[in-house]
């Protein structure tokens, strides 16, 4: 079966928004900058692609937000390549645009089959297949051997029954098959698709770092159970850690230097420093390859050690990004970060004193936020003095116990999952404050920092 991969254009409102590869899917306002812009490189996309290609079935990828291609774009190169199955990843603020542009492919552009997968997607099969007739089938999860075992059904209800994580329509209404443990092995994937796709485009240059820089991945997963958490919840359905073998890894990384001259490699894993022997195997990879170009990582600050900081200093590692949430140790664990932030504080002081840049992320308007906690967190800001920051809107996806609880509490602002959109609004209020104050303190962080 010819298949068609495609992260669909986002368009509203004068912004553009990011949806797949990103965690945290947002709009943002176009500018003059436009290529400094953050790009999330479409990692399940494009690890599915390349896993229909080695199994030899005929597969493209098309990015329309990377490569800034309108509806009408699309539309012209579904009708050129036909498929036979059409994979929409979507997401909560995206999920109307993007059943809009399904119901216009679905009429102007092909007789395919559609299938929808991606956070949104995997938390409501039941629903979407029953709003959405056109729609054929969802993908729950991690979907990528998901997508290979669909593809190799010739066709029928008993057949499809088998495919562990899929969900669709039989003649009794919908069906969901028993769910797919997530991928032990990650090392049995081929590497993404990339060289078709827009590869210099895609972009996280936090601390500056150098441009063109690409995303990899050396892990997935996270044991710990954030509860405002996304792909954990959602996408792997189980709160295991999974590892690539170094020195894979480093094959992998040193390709992408060497073969397509990027100059700086960032490993967006869930969480990089899990596993204190794996990192210091990826440093000796690195060092024995002699890989000189600045790298970077998401980890965990409590984590950390000064001597594994050490050892990633002395393999050249240029950046890291912290995940902190917030500088209130009580909302950290309301929230169950279990993230011990006076060790975390100086963990980072280690950081930037070996000479590592320091990315920090911060969640406004968690349960137990008010302005003192906001306070507390502007505070810290100031007295850390990270190289980069983001400060978002915490945003209760469907899905995650955060969801639960803020629906629960009657703290949801909106039922629109347009307005799930941290980068544009504030849809979640706290006991202490409304909506329209969390989003006058985020203003007050603006004009406190350069964000």
């Amino acid at each position: 079966m010819r298949t068609l991969l495609i992260n669909l254009p986002w368009n509203e409102n004068a912004r553009v928004g990011v949806r797949a590869g990103s965690r945290w899917p947002f709009t943002y306002k176009l500018d003059k900058d436009e290529a400094m812009h953050y790009l999330p490189f479409p990692f399940f996309l494009a690890y599915a692609t390349a896993l229909l290609k080695k199994n030899n079935f005929e597969a493209k990828l098309i990015d329309a937000i990377a490569e800034r291609m309108g509806e009408n774009q699309v539309i012209t190169e579904i009708k050129s390549y036909s498929p036979g199955l059409l994979v929409i990843e979507t997401s909560t603020p995206s999920f109307a645009n993007d059943i809009c542009l399904a119901i216009k492919i679905k009429e102007k552009a092909a007789d395919c089959k559609i299938a929808l997968c991606g956070p949104h997607a995997s938390v409501f099969p039941d629903e979407i297949l029953r709003d959405y007739g056109f729609i054929d089938f969802i993908l729950i999860g991690e979907y990528e051997y998901i997508l290979l075992d669909l593809v190799k059904q010739p066709g029928g209800d008993l057949d499809l029954s088998s495919v562990s994580g899929l969900a669709y329509r039989n003649i009794s209404g919908v069906k969901i098959n028993s769910l797919r443990s997530t991928i032990q092995n990650l090392d049995d994937l081929p590497w993404p698709e990339r060289e078709t796709l827009p590869i210099y485009k895609y972009n996280d240059g936090f601390c500056g770092l150098p441009r063109p820089n690409v995303q990899m991945w050396a892990s997935r997963g996270c044991p710990f159970h954030c509860s405002f958490c996304l792909w954990p919840q959602t996408m792997y359905l189980e709160h295991t850690y999974r590892k690539r073998d170094p020195a894979k890894v480093a094959d992998e990384m040193q390709w992408l230097i060497e073969g397509l001259r990027f100059k700086a490699v960032y490993f967006d894993d869930d969480v990089f420093n899990i596993d204190k022997n794996y990192v210091f195997n990826m440093c000796a990879e690195i060092k024995k390859r002699k890989i000189k170009v600045p790298w970077a990582v998401m980890s965990r600050a409590d984590l950390m050690d000064e001597e594994m900081l050490r050892e990633l200093a002395g393999s050249g590692l240029f950046a890291i990004k912290y995940g902190l949430e917030s500088a209130d140790q009580r909302i950290l664990d309301s929230c169950k970060k279990k993230l011990n932030l006076e060790y975390a504080s100086k963990m980072i002081e280690v950081t930037k004193r070996l000479g590592i840049k320091v990315h920090l992320t911060f969640c406004l308007g968690l349960p137990g936020e008010d302005r003192k906690t906001a306070r507390e967190t502007l505070d810290f800001i100031n007295n850390i003095q990270p190289d980069s920051l983001q400060v978002s809107y915490a945003t209760p996806f469907p899905g995650t116990k955060y969801y639960e609880y803020a629906k629960d509490k009657n703290y949801l602002l909106s039922g629109d999952w347009r307005e799930f959109d941290g980068g544009q609004g504030c849809i979640v209020r706290t006991e202490e404050l409304t909506g329209d104050e969390l989003r006058q303190i985020r203003n007050d962080f603006y004009s406190s920092f350069d964000l």
